[in-house]
């Protein structure tokens, strides 16, 4: 037991880092950061932190790793690990606010901008088309295993680049603005065949009005609109979950690249 207690002594500072990454990564993903209570999200990061460490520490027991002798390197090195688990986990997000942006798009463009409601992940007004395209890649991503993914991405992260040993590089912040620039067309192509539909039916409400002027065209074209929004995005939804995971794909193969070739 004396022995134990030792072990864990001596491994608190890598603990700690460990630690740090995972809870800014729990913080930062989808489906947990938002709707998990504290506690819960405390327990998690805990528990994964005690199954990784006993390889973590065998790992960075090697002679050339570097050692943290005073408490300002640590604060740096907890600084640096925090923001390797927002960017694991942040690129996940991203990818769904992209999808959210095809539904903020269809809203707007159908005139329902009355039913805006706050969404808890940004704390901000969000139309409930969004928040909709949200939950539904928030389920998707559950039910395709996409967290384990996430996690197994972690994982390499500390085998590529071990806890207090954490340099950043061009590379990392050239995935960040892929990954929003590749979320945002997205957004788009998933609200294209809808804002399409509803051009058409402006259209076609412009052509009523000009044949038939004693018709009250503004209940029609509201009707025509709404018809419209709802018929083409319940056929085109089911294209959110085909995205997010061929975003969701080729954003892991990114970050792993940088795990495996830091320098680039």
């Amino acid at each position: 037991m004396q022995a134990f207690v030792d072990w864990i002594f001596n491994h608190l500072v890598l603990g700690t880092l460990v630690l740090t990454r995972l809870g800014m990564l729990l913080m930062a993903m989808p489906a947990i950061g938002v709707g998990v209570p504290k506690r819960i999200r405390a327990l998690l990061a805990l528990v994964l932190t005690a199954i990784l460490m006993p390889t973590l520490a065998a790992q960075c027991d090697h002679p050339s790793m570097p050692t943290i002798d005073n408490l300002p390197e640590l604060a740096v090195a907890i600084g640096r690990e925090a923001l390797i688990g927002m960017l694991i986990g942040a690129t996940t997000q991203m990818v769904i606010t992209g999808l959210q942006l095809a539904g903020e798009a269809i809203t707007s463009t159908g005139g329902m901008q009355l039913g805006d409601s706050i969404d808890p992940t940004t704390s901000s007004s969000m139309p409930a088309l969004a928040r909709m395209v949200g939950m539904l890649v928030t389920t998707v991503m559950l039910i395709t295993g996409a967290h384990r993914v996430v996690l197994r991405l972690l994982v390499e992260s500390f085998q590529h680049i071990p806890p207090g040993n954490v340099q950043f590089t061009d590379s990392m912040m050239d995935a960040v603005i892929v990954v929003m620039g590749n979320s945002m067309a997205s957004g788009v192509r998933v609200a294209g065949p809808v804002i399409a539909a509803l051009l058409l039916a402006n259209l076609v409400t412009g052509l009523i009005s000009r044949t038939l002027p004693q018709i009250n065209v503004l209940a029609i074209g509201l009707s025509i609109n709404a018809l419209a929004m709802l018929v083409v995005t319940a056929l085109t939804i089911g294209s959110v979950a085909w995205l997010f995971q061929e975003d969701l794909t080729a954003n892991v193969e990114r970050l792993s690249s940088i795990w495996t070739t830091p320098d680039v």
